[in-house]
């Protein structure tokens, strides 16, 4: 061990000055002459001078109590020349000398040491080992001051106190050290008394003078001595305006020209503090805040305020909140006032506090009619259930009833109104309200069988409110025409136009259109005539496309009754009312025309609407109109060349069968033979199984005959694509007829097996296309799913018979309902290329687009989007799923720019699931392109407008809340992510945002 100790001290030797000279060299051969110097120079505390000779005398190899003295002097010379190695050193002298006197002091230099090094519990580890009463004076006292302060940095208060009581009692040189010392630890005790006893004879003190002041004047301030802590603050910083204390100083003298509400002289001591470079804690930012509160400056009232919130639930966040919202109200900013009362009110830290804050919600809420998630009446419950007694309960019930009138928390209001025992007659009328409301808002969502609920309900309320009960009555009525349940429509429209006081306007205007279609449809054509006839008298011309069509229906209601002049009259006002629907318009006057005899008018106008309107469904009829109207003025080669026209524009349209056997029936009453024949044979084998090619058979016949070309028409028979025998015999017939009768009587499966039997006497039969259709129906009907795909599937062989379009139909919904989206779409685009009206068109590309958008086809979506929103009479549901779908697809293609004017168009009606989510991403584009204003606004006129679909209003909220946290608006962005967190109570990923962008704020606020 001694080796190690030796070897250890070699580095003090390398560093100490060694002179040799030819006196000296003699001398250090003596062990006695260079004990005796080491150890005169190490009791003149030359300790780097003692080291050479200490060292050279342990070299000598001395007897063993002479050594023990020569390396306790090196090890002390260590400690006091504050080697690296010190502590090291003199442990090792102690576990080589267990049993030396000097154990003691070497416990107090390593005490000492590791003191120094600021590793106080080591230190007092050694320091609990010293004697004290065995060390000099001066070294206990030291001993006493290091052991006491180890206490005060460990925490260990008390025993602090009581060593630095000793000390000060002991000590001259050690008294005021003492005396500060014990200030200090009972002004962190909360014991200010005592501290100021301690501290303030230290004030002139020139070591502590410029120290102990702040501590005096902070121990006034907390005492309420506010008078005294600002005396000490303004004296001291008349003598010191600049050392390292005068900050501190300046935020007590702020803090106390605060508490006299010297707002102005508070808020230049606060400016002079940050200017130092300080940072204010929260008790002062709030002071500075309300600083400028109490003077006007609101803008920076609210900076100050927010700085002084945090995430503890105590009375100084409270009330920073409070006065937070009432600084915003000062700006006119309602909506920053509410989020702030909210979170002031949801505190328990203080009650008269929360109280004011709640009220102060529960106005905020009502004065700008915000409810995102049902807040507005469940605050107004809040304060009267927690504040039954409040001086504001009695104007809070009022209010409470006011917003049951006005909300727009239709569920919320409904289920408060239930917790109402008896509840008043003006309660019941807005009760009468919020159901009526309800359904609508279930209507505009396209559930018609909740909204009949609602409807209903609201009905049954009586007639608290009787607009509300005829406006139940009405929309209950679109209900069921959208449920296609007329009589019950009827009855309520007409029950509508019985109740309501208010006999003009759009909806009075509606019922009688309503009311003339459903009478249209039952074919009621006087009295669909009346009801369009009031509504036309009603309609204002705002809404022209409706006005439009109903003239339309006038007209063809006429024109049923053959009043073609009336029908006329009608058409044409159509036509001048709206263009948008004016190609029907024009079709029909050209009908009107030709049942006129007038033909030259007729095909103008029929030309007019193939100019017009190039994609109108009535364009390949109009063709054949036109065509036909050639032929009643004996025009037969421009009958021809239109009909041939309508082949090569429409080859799948029905109507282009009649057109082919029309233009060999041309030919055939020209007498161009060769001609008609090609023709007619083109027909069947065109358009096999079909009625058109049995007519052309038919002519054929009769021309082969005439011509003496029996034998031809024989094999062209023979040679028919599927075998389907174009002409009908006898039997053949009666057995077909016999089966159908059965059918039409409803005998379901008699008939099928009727229809078996008839396919397995003629597999070609005439009428085996006929057999296939009623099969595939009646299969249908009974579920079997094989029998009606194995029927229908004939059917589909044949493209061109009268019952493709129906197989289609039967197909494409079968393969949709199964979810065989890719075969659906087929089917689909096959019924949009056959289907000869507008609803079955309608039909195609409903199916179309919503099977593309299974497959996630972006383009076929986009297509079959864009072809349906170009039909005239497209419903409000179903003109809102189409520019969803295509707008989704758009952006899937990163076609952003298109897909945000489809959605400006959905975000107009934020009842539906589709205005919903499109008003929150077009916030959520703005957001992306950093354009923060615009985006804040969309989403704030997105909480205005309120919706009932509450996941994408709460996707708003954390978006804004990004927004806020992109502008370094931290504080409105935590506000309204606080608010979410305690209003939203879906059960999805909303929670996960919030927690997440709350961690991130709280990560930048450190």
């Amino acid at each position: 061990m001694k080796k190690k100790l030796i070897r250890g001290l070699c580095v003090l030797m390398a560093s100490a000055p060694l002179v040799l000279n030819a006196q000296t060299s003699t001398a250090i051969n003596s062990p006695q002459r260079l004990f005796t110097e080491g150890k005169a120079l190490f009791q003149d505390q030359s300790f780097a001078a003692a080291i050479p000779s200490l060292r050279a005398f342990i070299g000598t190899k001395p007897e063993a109590s002479l050594v023990e003295q020569a390396e306790y002097m090196l090890v002390v010379a260590a400690y006091n020349l504050k080697d690296i190695n010190r502590v090291e050193l003199l442990e090792e002298y102690m576990e080589t000398y267990p049993d030396s006197p000097n154990t003691n002091y070497i416990n107090g230099l390593l005490g000492s040491a590791y003191y120094f090094d600021e590793e106080f519990e080591y230190a007092l580890a050694y320091f609990n080992s010293v004697n004290l009463d065995y060390l000099p004076t001066a070294d206990r006292n030291d001993i006493i001051y290091r052991m006491a302060t180890s206490f005060l940095k460990v925490g260990k208060l008390d025993e602090s106190i009581a060593w630095f009581e000793t000390l000060r009692q002991t000590s001259t040189s050690y008294n005021k050290d003492s005396q500060y010392y014990i200030g200090y630890i009972r002004y962190t005790q909360g014991k200010y008394d005592a501290a100021l006893k301690n501290l303030l004879p230290l004030q002139t003190d020139q070591k502590y003078g410029e120290l102990v002041p702040y501590y005096i004047a902070s121990s006034y301030f907390i005492m309420g001595h506010y008078d005294k802590a600002q005396n000490v603050a303004e004296g001291y910083l008349t003598q010191y305006p600049r050392n390292k204390y005068s900050a501190e100083m300046y935020r007590i003298l702020a803090e106390s020209n605060y508490q006299f509400a010297q707002y102005n002289r508070a808020i230049q001591a606060f400016e002079k503090y940050l200017a130092s470079g300080s940072k204010l804690g929260r008790g002062s930012a709030y002071m500075l805040g309300m600083s400028y509160y109490n003077t006007g400056v609101y803008s920076k009232a609210v900076t100050y305020l927010g700085q002084a919130i945090s995430d503890k639930d105590d009375t100084l966040t409270q009330n920073a909140y409070l006065n937070l919202g009432l600084s915003y109200l000062q700006l006119a900013d309602k909506t920053n006032a509410r989020m702030a009362f909210e979170q002031a009110s949801r505190s328990n830290a203080d009650l008269a506090v929360k109280e004011q804050a709640l009220y102060n919600y529960a106005l905020s809420i009502h004065e700008t009619s915000f409810s995102a998630f049902g807040e507005s009446v469940n605050v107004f419950e809040r304060f009267l259930n927690e504040f039954p007694s409040s001086k504001y309960a009695d104007k809070v019930s009022d209010y409470l009833v006011d917003l049951y009138m006005t909300t727009r928390s239709y569920e919320s209001a409904l289920n408060s109104i239930a917790r109402i025992d008896r509840p008043s007659p003006r309660i019941l009328e807005a009760k009468q309200k919020l159901l009526f409301q309800m359904g609508v808002q279930n209507f505009a969502n396209s559930d018609f069988n909740q909204a009949i609920d609602y409807f209903s309900s609201s009905l049954a309320l009586g007639q608290y409110n009787a607009q509300t009960r005829a406006d139940a009555a009405y929309w209950r009525g679109e209900s069921y025409y959208r449920l296609g349940d007329f009589n019950q429509a009827a009855r309520n429209f007409k029950d509508y136009l019985s109740l309501t006081p208010i006999r003009e306007g759009e909806t009075y205007a509606l019922a009688h259109y309503n009311l003339g279609y459903i009478a249209f449809n039952k074919k009621s054509f006087d009295e669909a005539e009346n009801w369009f006839s009031k509504y036309t008298q009603l309609e204002t011309g705002d809404n022209r496309i409706a006005l439009a069509d109903a003239f339309n229906r006038r007209g063809d209601a006429y024109l049923q009754n053959r009043a073609f002049i009336q029908a006329k009259g009608n058409y044409t006002r159509a036509l001048n009312t709206s263009a948008q629907v004016g190609d029907y318009s024009i079709y029909q006057l050209a009908l009107v025309a030709g049942l006129q005899r007038n033909y030259a008018e007729k095909v103008a106008l029929l030309s007019r609407l193939s100019s017009e309107h190039g994609d109108s469904p009535y364009v390949a009829q109009g063709l054949y109109e036109k065509g036909r109207g050639y032929i009643q003025q004996q025009q037969n080669n421009e009958a021809i060349r239109t009909f041939q026209d309508l082949i090569a524009k429409f080859p799948e349209n029905a109507v282009t069968r009649k057109a082919a056997t029309e233009i060999g029936l041309l030919y055939y009453q020209d007498g161009n033979y060769d001609q008609a024949i090609k023709t007619y044979k083109w027909v069947v084998d065109k358009y096999p199984g079909s009625d058109e090619a049995r007519l052309a058979m038919r002519d054929l016949k009769s021309l082969y005959v005439d011509q003496n070309r029996v034998d031809e028409y024989a094999a062209l028979a023979e040679s028919i694509t599927g075998g389907i025998k174009m002409e009908v015999t006898e039997q053949d017939s009666l057995t077909y007829i016999a089966a159908e009768k059965v059918y039409l009587r409803g005998r379901d499966q008699e008939a099928s097996q009727s229809f078996e039997r008839y396919l397995e006497r003629y597999p070609a039969g005439a009428f085996s296309l006929n057999s296939h259709y009623y099969l595939s129906v009646i299969a249908k009907k009974q579920g079997d799913i094989e029998g009606m795909v194995n029927h229908s599937t004939k059917l589909l062989s044949y493209p061109d018979n009268p019952y493709y379009e129906e197989a289609l139909i039967m197909r494409s919904e079968l393969a949709y309902e199964n979810k065989q989206y890719a075969e659906a779409l087929d089917f689909y685009k096959r019924l949009k290329d056959k289907a000869s009206t507008p609803e079955r068109i309608s039909m195609a590309q409903v199916g179309r687009m919503r099977s593309a958008k299974n497959l996630n086809n972006n383009n076929e979506i986009i297509l079959a989007s864009s072809d349906l929103l170009l039909m005239s009479k497209l419903t409000p549901e179903l003109q809102n799923e189409a520019l969803y779908n295509r707008a989704k697809a758009y952006i899937a293609d990163n076609n952003k720019d298109a897909a945000m004017k489809d959605l400006v168009v959905l975000a107009g009606d934020t009842r539906t699931a589709y205005g919903a989510e499109a008003k929150y991403l077009i916030a959520e584009n703005l957001y992306n392109n950093k354009k923060y204003p615009a985006a804040e606004k969309e989403v704030l006129q997105f909480i205005e407008q309120s919706t009932p679909h509450a996941y994408w209003l709460a996707r708003s909220f954390v978006l804004l809340s990004d927004v806020y946290a992109a502008t370094g608006k931290n504080l409105e962005a935590k506000q309204y992510l606080l608010s979410l967190q305690q209003n939203y109570k879906g059960d999805d990923d909303i929670q996960l945002m919030i927690d997440t962008r709350l961690e991130n704020l709280k990560s930048i606020n450190e």
